[in-house]
């Protein structure tokens, strides 16, 4: 079944940056075509890529083919649908490569969920969502793969509203402006869980989620703001099945600890 994502399709960005004279919006659609495809799927065809996408049909078959040419796709000879080609993970790679945090951070993330017994992730933004760049999945969580690569919002998780409490203040409006754009009807609903989350950081220091994205998962989260030059404004969370947590435990056990991993890889929120 063929799942239509319209709040990752990229295609509202496409339509505020047309107008720029230096924006190419071939290019855009062809990115927009390559991050249609998401972890667990197999083979998509155009008509499935149109619907990701929200772009014609039309438009699809000539991105897709210009693609395959340059090897970013790949094609099945019996039906003729497409997958992701071996050049998306020379990119994939390059972009992780100049991510020198994961290299200090991994050790410290698995110190930190065997010492708990929960999943603990490294996240940065890609659009309305979070991007895990890297991932140590506890044992308890073999039904929920979130590993590198996968995505999950921005605005309705604990990992993406930690990356949102440590912007400043003005890029944090800049981006609630973009999400509001974005989800047009119904950001309002949205918001008030959004404002409660960055209260509740201003207080704790922390974000918190019990079972708010996924009923089954509780999750607390802890901005990254790096110290290198040029390097992205990341988020770390810790999360498990719901049966085994509660907000006490998250609050007065896990979370200490969280913030003692986010002080030791040196990353404080922007002011």
């Amino acid at each position: 079944m063929t799942d239509v994502i319209p709040q990752e399709d990229g295609s509202d960005a496409v339509e505020s940056e047309s107008k720029d004279r230096l924006f190419v919006t071939a290019l855009a659609r062809g990115l927009m075509v390559l991050r249609a495809f998401k972890p667990g799927d197999t083979w998509l065809g155009n008509q499935e890529l149109a619907q990701r996408t929200g772009l014609p049909k039309s438009t699809i078959s000539r991105l897709t083919y210009t693609l395959l040419q340059l090897g970013y796709l790949t094609q099945d000879p019996d039906n003729g649908r497409y997958r992701p080609g071996v050049a998306v993970l020379g990119l994939g790679y390059a972009a992780l490569s100049t991510l020198d945090i994961r290299q200090v951070a991994l050790p410290l993330m698995r110190e930190l969920s065997l010492d708990t017994g929960l999943s603990v992730t490294l996240a940065a933004r890609s659009g309305h969502n979070m991007i895990y760049i890297e991932a140590c999945r506890a044992a308890a969580r073999v039904s929920v793969k979130h590993d590198v690569g996968s995505s999950v919002p921005l605005a309705t998780t604990a990992i993406g509203r930690a990356w949102l409490a440590g912007l400043s203040y003005p890029e944090r409006q800049a981006t609630l402006q973009q999400l509001a754009e974005h989800y047009g009807a119904r950001w309002p609903a949205m918001l008030k869980p959004v404002n409660a989350a960055m209260d509740y950081y201003s207080e704790h220091g922390f974000t918190i989620s019990l079972g708010e994205y996924e009923p089954d998962i509780y999750a607390i989260g802890a901005p990254l703001a790096s110290s290198q030059p040029g390097q992205s404004h990341l988020s770390l969370n810790c999360s498990g099945p719901a049966f085994r947590l509660n907000q006490a435990i998250l609050e007065n056990e896990i979370a200490p600890k969280l913030l003692d991993l986010i002080d030791k890889l040196g990353g404080k929120p922007r002011v």
